[in-house]
């Protein structure tokens, strides 16, 4: 009875909700459109008839997840009814559906999961991304504008699991040393580059030819200068060892402790020295069966270290433990979820773990589109509400929930209900959404769940 306030049916609508997604390893170029549409496909010999649509501009990385609203009395139970999506830029069409994908009636039901095509064959993109980079692992170093110093030394190494590290360095400043690390894909016309890693924003960088990569803005878009902004190719590979903070699964299992670091989905062996001890006594308390992954946080250094046979390899070095997060998890490399019609997992409370009990839900909230309603679990008791968003700003009222007692977790409840009341900015990053309180304090941590 709870949720059902929170159909479209209630507001006199109707809802197909479902994924689109392609299978090519490359972002959309920043003017991309997708569109999805609910047709009428019951007469071969007529056009089909569009009964609702949906369009999503600069939707991101697959999968896309979408919803349609539809008039029911347009329903007719003896038509037969298909949804149908595209992804267009500039008019030009880059995927299209070319499936037949059944919903509503016939026994069809209201959602669906979609596999766009690539126009022009799917072969074909994969080929033109390789070609114009050249040959991978490689090396691309430049000096770069820099607004209060005499340049940035661009040092950027990408290599063939799609990982890459970067170092920059501000010219002339004490502690100007910068590292990120994450994963790189390509632009649909195969002439970007992106790099997607620890950054709020991505970098971007124009593949010009096999030795010379451009910087764009933060929009993808060219930078209008004539200083120089190219990065060139090295003569042969030249080796980066980060030292930056790292997030990533932590397992230690039959002597062999290992860290699959999230941003790179790199599994790197870990060194039993400088603060390692204090993650494997931390990791051996919470673990609940041998060998469990559980999230690490750790400021730590990626280096080339020998193991007991072999060359040197990538390892990690521990060189302070920060904290293990039970329940949160790395998530898909490449997603970028959405704030709305997202299942979204609570998994910290300002800089605490939560802990589920026994028998009772995770807590998660949804945050529906449709007549901005929230609806959700603390743990003991469902909860529903409302909330406002003014672009990063987010403000949820009326939250209210049943009125059961639970044995254990309503002290974790009550905060998550106070977190969710304090929340004045959200944002997404990856697969998480993190919840902040006026004085920018993080509040909650969430991670998305696909919903069943």
């Amino acid at each position: 009875m709870l949720f059902a306030l929170l159909t479209g049916s209630a507001f006199g609508q109707g809802t197909v909700t479902g994924t689109a997604t392609y299978r090519e390893r490359m972002v959309l170029p920043p003017e991309s459109v997708l569109e999805v549409i609910l047709l009428d496909v019951s007469r071969a010999d007529a056009k089909a008839e569009t009964v609702g649509r949906t369009t999503m501009e600069q939707p991101g990385s697959p999968p896309f997840k979408f919803s349609i609203h539809y008039d029911p009395a347009r329903i007719d139970p003896r038509h037969r009814y298909a949804v149908r999506a595209t992804i267009r830029a500039r008019g030009r069409l880059l995927f299209t559906t070319d499936t037949h994908y059944p919903v509503l009636t016939h026994g069809g039901t209201d959602s669906v999961e979609l596999l766009l095509r690539r126009v022009g064959g799917a072969a074909a993109a994969s080929e033109v991304f390789p070609a114009r980079l050249g040959s991978i692992p490689a090396t691309f170093k430049g000096v770069l504008p820099c607004a209060d110093c005499p340049g940035i030394d661009y040092h950027l190494n990408l290599f063939g699991d799609r990982a890459y590290y970067l170092r920059t360095l501000y010219q002339d400043k004490p502690d100007g040393t910068f590292y990120d690390i994450g994963s790189w894909l390509w632009s649909s016309d195969g002439r970007t580059l992106v790099l997607r890693g620890g950054r709020e924003a991505h970098l971007y960088f124009e593949i010009k030819d096999a030795d010379t990569l451009v910087k764009l803005d933060i929009k993808g878009q060219p930078i209008v200068s004539a200083a120089n902004h190219e990065l060139r190719r090295a003569a042969e590979l030249e080796p980066i060892e980060p030292r930056l903070f790292l997030r990533g699964m932590f397992r230690y299992f039959a002597d062999a402790p290992q860290f699959e670091e999230c941003l790179t989905r790199r599994k790197l062996p870990v060194r039993m020295e400088e603060d390692y001890l204090a993650l494997e006594r931390t990791y051996t308390a919470v673990r609940r069966t041998p060998g469990e992954p559980i999230l690490a946080t750790l400021d730590g250094q990626i280096a080339e270290r020998a193991g007991m046979e072999g060359p040197p390899r990538p390892s990690l070095l521990v060189e302070r433990f920060a904290s293990l997060w039970p329940g949160e998890t790395c998530r898909a490399r490449f997603a970028t979820e959405r704030l709305e019609n997202t299942y979204w997992k609570l998994v910290r409370l300002r800089n605490e773990p939560i802990v589920i009990a026994p028998d009772q839900r995770e807590p998660h909230i949804v945050p529906h589109a449709e007549g901005r309603r929230v609806a959700g679990s603390g743990g003991c008791n469902r909860l529903l509400g409302g909330y406002r968003l003014d672009d990063e700003r987010i403000a949820f009222e009326g939250l209210a929930s049943t009125m059961m007692a639970c044995v254990a977790g309503m002290e974790q409840e009550q905060a998550f209900l106070d977190a969710l009341r304090d929340a004045t900015r959200w944002r997404v990053l990856g697969s998480h959404l993190e919840l902040f309180g006026s004085d920018g304090a993080l509040l909650a941590r969430l991670e998305a769940r696909h919903m069943k």
